[in-house]
């Protein structure tokens, strides 16, 4: 598939999110930046999240839905989402949050400046379940340090990010069946082989504070199992040799 240069896939896997998801879709809807195509899948959801998709179908340019037969997981959704993407920039949203308007307008343009970064996260402001803002994140935003820090304090906010698939072997976006936020992480390590990454100054995503993400939360003990697992084998794959003073210090942090 060719992709489409000017064009801005964003995959939303949805699971039981009916709650928040209009707000999530009007977020999309919004956008300044208009050439998009919405990838939306719904994961077996068991309340009101496809009929709102219907909702939305007539209403946002480029939004397509899918309905999976059964639970399949982050992992899965993504790849099926990738499948469809025809567009040269890929996105990733979660169902629960919202986007600034700009966001995508913004994230386009600093990599349409920046030939040599693969993909760009931003800042993110916390959000209750009323949309009050809670705190501000302050992530690296330069790619040293990012490089440093992704594993295991996540450097990168997963939702956050926007990819140039030009820059990247054409299977290297493939998802396999971790916890979040994992399940972005070990996709995320492979980046350094073929650029920088980078993290805009701004804040333009609001993340739900108090929503699990991608099934039950594993305990902190299986997390940094998980990473140390990631961190052998992105050393060992991946050619990532972030140093030991900026890793372990935080993974015992962490536990």
């Amino acid at each position: 598939m060719k992709l489409k240069e000017d064009v801005v896939s964003i995959i939303l896997p949805v699971h039981n999110a009916g709650k928040y998801l209009s707000e999530c879709l009007e977020s999309i809807k919004e956008q300044t930046y208009q050439n998009l195509q919405i990838i939306a899948i719904d994961d077996y959801s068991k309340d009101n999240s496809f009929a709102v998709l219907k909702k939305f179908k007539n209403q946002i340019k480029g939004l397509e839905i899918y309905r999976n037969k059964k639970r399949y997981g982050l992992a899965i959704c993504h790849n099926r989402a990738l499948k469809k993407a025809r567009g040269r920039f890929v996105a990733f949203m979660n169902p629960n949050d919202i986007n600034a308007i700009s966001r995508v307008k913004r994230q386009v343009s600093f990599l349409l400046k920046n030939s040599k970064i693969v993909a760009v996260g931003t800042q993110y402001t916390s959000i209750d379940e009323y949309n009050k803002k809670l705190e501000r994140s302050n992530l690296p935003q330069e790619h040293d340090m990012i490089y440093d820090t992704l594993l295991p304090t996540s450097s990168l906010h997963p939702e956050t990010v926007m990819i140039d698939r030009t820059l990247l072997p054409k299977d290297l976006l493939y998802f396999k069946s971790a916890k979040y936020p994992l399940v972005f992480t070990e996709i995320f390590v492979k980046f350094f082989q073929y650029g920088k990454v980078a993290n805009i100054a701004q804040s333009l995503y609001f993340h739900r504070e108090g929503i699990t993400r991608g099934g039950r939360k594993p305990s902190k003990l299986n997390v940094a199992k998980s990473l140390m697992k990631l961190w052998i084998t992105s050393r060992a794959q991946h050619d990532y040799h972030p140093s030991f003073r900026s890793f372990f210090p935080q993974l015992v942090k962490n536990i």
